[in-house]
């Protein structure tokens, strides 16, 4: 948690104090002129640098260091120290710790202690801090599209305000969701100024039909807060919510809490999964569905009735449409949850009505409500209203509206009619965009007035009621960006700073509901410290479930002859685009396509064939209407044949920036298609129906062009079956993944094992001295793959944290990426209903390292603590040990990758050497956070104990997957896990000793 104590703001917070003038100029020195002085010659003899002898007075420039004049306090140069925040990336709002180093923000942890997060981060997350350094960020406000300055702003906004306010004309502040329960109440307070004045939020990726779902169940316009960890048997039915859905960090959090395996029985909860496209949730699932979209409204009505007729409830309706699978299908299903009332939870994403209303039903029959998923103090992580952004847009296009105001949304980018969008909002008299980059839609307003990022700002969020969390800014702002509430108190004529009116209204909204014999201040430094608060607050008012709501009887849209169905969807990296312009996003590998730097539209191995496709190949997507466009093909396992799905947040124009990125020699050499952006947009596809957005199109065909479009995929062999020429009597899969069922568990531990005879240390069969000795640490790690969901945070938290280069789409397509660690996907069984196993891969740091045998300058050797190093210094770009390496877990520096921008290289690590091109790279076991750990614990007189050393992947992980320590300390987690009968070692027959072990993946498919 946070080592500084809480203060005001406007004392000194990290900011480098100035220092005096020299005396002297810079360079100078008492002996200059005097010719080389005795201290100079043994410097450079000791040295052997004959040059700088005989240049004699040529001397290198003085670099002085500054001191602060008023040091802060617990600020140490060179010294991290950290503040508790709330992250900004997207409306969850999960609490963080930001790392600083003198000054600036270099990495963001989850904060253990958060309520909803409990210290997990996503992949988003952890890179919005190179969205900080972002050198293309606004540093100013624009006029026309012109810099202008905000004194120049604030006096033409308030003229035309003025003249608004005289006529009585209509002003719309439209939003996301808005988070922040102060900024909403600024929002309110400055519309109420004028005559006509509405909020409106739309959330890119919406969930507005489950809000308008529970307003007709229960008569409130809410979202649930829906608990994973009290669910025995979880069903969901097109909701990825271990991926991209609402809150995945949090749900990731909750989904692990019930498949610990711990206790007698085992807990181990029993996910079924249906779903049209594979989905990240899909590969985690026990069971798993492929169902056509429009047959997803059919399964849930199915299930509805079961329950009901269980439930002995009389529904109305007649019977729904024919199902798609046998009827003991559901049968088997509804009687597990009935089973589990009280004790299930059925998740759907569908965005409609109807499905929602019957998924409400069944919760309400299970007796969910208020067990696994509450109403009464609901999530506020979606607000969203599409009827009201429908409403919105037909009074721009009838010219009805004065003065818009957009914040955190695109709608020319993200909505099916942007192109209308952005005509209307032209004949708009005032539109002010807060946009902290030109994207789409700030390019058509008349003013651009950026917010700050959040790691520089005062801000503050409630994702779920009673649970406010608070953002504090790491560092100033480094461009001339403005708060967006304090731009709006300038506008209603009170000027006040965020930090104030943030605690103004926590003062008066939020500390009453506190124990009330704290003082505020009191309260105030404790939530600044912490970074959240939890409070009782009051019950949602909301009436009995409405029986009368729900109609039974559903009938799936008749799919046309020869017509796929298009699914558009988010992926866990770029999500819905707002984030497109963060290169480690674009180049981290989608965890179930595998592919960077693209999107693409995915077919089944059955319907690719049946069209005479092949991966690469281009087609044209056309849908009714006339709206089409040109995707490559990736052939995705798992698909239901009839559906085409291809991903959203693609074809920004902020990723014209792209084009060419890689290493120094492809300067010149656009390596990004489709007219310098990056992907394809897809949002044109959305459509309008009922009052929501639809993610689902029937009718589409697929059309070949005969173009070729090469995807870079980082991983390619796909499949844990054993090649028939390997085969041995009894052998079905490989064991790199090992895994078993939850009845072979309970029977034995050790179920699933594959053994393998390793010969003894130092006996006639070991070709390896037995020389490893570690008397004192032994590092070593242990993977529970029962818990990993292959949601790839660790990835980019190693990024981060390592300094390793985004390289592009060409040298990925070269099998040249450079992340130390990746997630393995891997399918086993038929490809119409494969099984999907996550597995995270690094170096294995082996005892008897291969590597090590072959490198012929010892640039790789063995530590007394089991760490295999890498001596830069030593490498020469031999590669012979990436060819020795059976678990191909070692990088190869080619070229000196990008690091000419200086604002975006603040976000380098100092504790990491930045590594030139020729070297070999790989996983240190993050040796810098082991090194200051110990050095710390030697300060304070005391040897190393569990928990002062978390590395990158272990402390951003949401599903506690990954666990780092001392193998020779009996009292460590891992120690222990290392001796659990899962725990098994990759590639054990090499007998390579590696101090990674992993856990067996346990199904619950009884």
């Amino acid at each position: 948690m946070s080592e500084r104590k809480p203060k005001d703001y406007g004392k000194t917070r990290g900011v480098r104090g100035a220092g005096e003038v020299p005396a002297e100029p810079e360079g100078a020195s008492p002996e200059e002129g005097r010719g080389v002085s005795r201290r100079e010659f043994l410097a450079a003899a000791g040295f052997t640098l004959a040059g700088a002898v005989v240049a004699g007075c040529a001397r290198a420039p003085v670099e002085k260091a500054i001191p602060y004049l008023v040091q802060p306090e617990h600020i140490v140069p060179g010294r991290a120290y950290h503040y508790a925040s709330t992250c900004g990336g997207c409306a969850s709002s999960c609490g963080v710790v930001v790392k600083n180093r003198d000054g600036r923000p270099i990495k963001v942890e989850g904060n253990a202690e958060h309520p909803l997060s409990r210290g997990g981060l996503c992949a988003v997350g952890q890179a919005t801090v190179l969205g900080l350094y972002d050198s293309h960020r606004l540093a100013s406000p624009l006029a026309g599209g012109r810099e202008t300055t905000w004194a120049a702003v604030d006096r033409a906004v308030g003229e035309r305000l003025a003249a608004i306010r005289a006529e009585g004309g209509a002003v719309r502040f439209l939003s996301g969701t808005e988070a922040s329960p102060t900024a909403r109440a600024e929002i309110e307070r400055f519309l109420a100024g004028f005559a006509s004045g509405r909020h409106v939020e739309y959330d890119t990726l919406s969930s507005a039909a489950i809000l308008d779902a529970h307003e007709r169940t229960h008569g409130a316009r809410l979202l649930p807060r829906y608990h994973l960890d009290r669910s025995e048997v979880i069903v969901g039915v097109d909701a990825d919510f271990l991926g991209t859905w609402i809150s995945p960090v949090e749900y990731t959090a909750g989904y692990r809490a019930g498949r610990t395996l711990e206790g007698r029985p085992p807990r181990l909860s029993y996910h079924v999964q249906f779903e049209s496209r594979m989905s990240l949730t899909g590969s985690n699932a026990d069971v798993r569905y492929a169902v056509r979209p429009g047959d997803l409204g059919v399964v849930m009505d199915g299930l509805a009735r079961r329950l009901a007729a269980r439930a002995g409830v009389v529904v109305p309706g007649e019977g729904g449409g024919a199902e798609p699978f046998p009827a003991e299908t559901l049968d088997r299903l509804a009687e597990r949850l009935w089973r589990a009332r009280g004790r299930s939870l059925v998740l759907c994403g569908s965005q409609e009505i109807q499905t929602q209303l019957r998924c409400n039903f069944v919760n309400h029959l299970l007796g969910n409500y208020g067990a696994t998923l509450e109403v009464a103090r609901p999530s506020f992580q979606r607000r969203g209203s599409d009827r009201a952004l429908e409403e919105l847009q037909r009074e721009l296009n009838r010219g009805e509206v004065a003065a818009l105001f957009v914040r955190d949304v695109d709608p020319v980018y993200d909505l099916p009619d942007g192109e209308t969008w952005a005509r209307a909002m032209k004949e708009v008299a005032l539109t002010v965009s807060f946009a902290a980059s030109v994207d789409e839609t700030a390019s058509v307003s008349a003013y651009v007035c950026p917010d700050h990022h959040y790691l520089e700002a005062w801000r503050d969020a409630e994702p779920a009621a009673g649970v406010f969390g608070l953002t504090q800014p790491a560092l100033s702002p480094l461009g001339g960006t403005r708060a967006m509430i304090e731009s709006l108190a300038v506008w209603r004529g009170e000027a006040k700073a965020a930090y104030d009116l943030i605690r103004e209204h926590w003062e008066a909204r939020v500390y009453p509901l506190a124990v009330p014999e704290r003082t505020f201040r009191t309260f105030w430094e404790r939530a600044v410290h912490d970074g959240y608060v939890e409070v009782a607050t009051e019950a949602v008012a909301g009436g009995e479930f409405d029986m009368s709501a729900v109609r039974p009887g559903y009938e799936a849209p008749a799919a046309a002859e020869g017509a796929f169905a298009l699914v558009l969807y988010p992926k866990v990296a770029i999500v819905d685009g707002h984030h497109a312009s963060n290169p480690w996003l674009q180049e981290l590998p989608d965890p179930v396509t595998k592919a960077v730097w693209d999107n693409y539209a995915c077919l089944s191995p059955r319907a690719a064939a049946a069209q005479g496709l092949a991966e690469g190949d281009v087609v044209r997507v056309e849908a009714p209407g006339g709206t089409t466009a040109e995707f490559p093909v990736l052939v995705q396992p798992g698909q239901h044949d009839g559906v085409v799905a291809v991903a959203l947040g693609y074809g920004r124009r902020e990723t014209r920036r792209f084009a060419g990125i890689g290493p120094r020699w492809l300067e010149g050499r656009p390596t990004v298609e489709e007219g310098g952006v990056v992907g394809t947009r897809a949002a044109p596809f959305l459509a309008w129906e009922n009052g929501t957005r639809r993610y689902l199109r029937e009718g589409v065909k697929v059309v070949k062009t005969g173009k070729r479009h090469d995807l870079a995929i980082t991983q390619g062999h796909h499949s844990l079956s054993v090649p028939p020429e390997l085969a041995t009597p009894g052998a079905e899969t490989r064991p790199i993944v090992q895994e078993t069922t939850l009845p072979a568990f309970v029977g034995n531990p050790a179920a699933g094992g594959h053994p393998h005879h390793n010969p003894a240390p130092g006996s006639r069969e070991d070709l390896w001295p037995d020389d490893h000795k570690y008397p004192g640490h032994h590092w070593g790690i242990v993977v529970d793959l029962n818990a990993c969901t292959g949601c790839s945070a660790c990835v980019v938290s190693c990024q981060a944290e390592n300094n390793l280069p985004v390289v592009g789409k060409d040298e990925v397509r070269r099998s040249r990426e450079m992340h130390w660690l990746r997630i393995d996907r891997y399918y086993a069984g038929p490809e119409a209903a494969p099984t999907v196993v996550h597995q995270p891969m690094f170096c294995q740091h082996c005892d008897y390292a291969p590597c090590e045998t072959v490198c012929p300058v010892l640039a790789t050797v063995h530590s007394r603590e089991g760490l295999s190093e890498q001596v830069y210094n030593r490498c020469v770009g031999t590669r012979f040990c990436e060819a020795n390496c059976p678990y191909k877990v070692r990088r190869f520096n080619w070229f000196h990758y990008r690091r000419d921008d200086e604002r975006e290289n603040l976000v380098l690590n100092p504790d990491v050497v930045v590594r030139s091109r020729g070297v070999m790279e790989k996983c240190t076991f993050c040796v810098q956070r082991i090194q200051e750990a110990k050095i710390e614990a030697k300060r304070q007189g005391r040897a190393p104990e569990e928990g002062d050393i978390r590395t990158a992947c272990q402390q951003s992980c949401p599903a506690g997957a990954i666990v780092f320590g001392d193998l020779n300390d009996p009292r460590s987690r891992v120690s222990r896990l290392a001796a659990d009968p899962r725990r098994y070692d990759v590639l054990a027959e090499l007998n390579l000793r590696p101090s990674v072990g992993y856990l067996r993946l346990v199904r619950n498919t009884a």
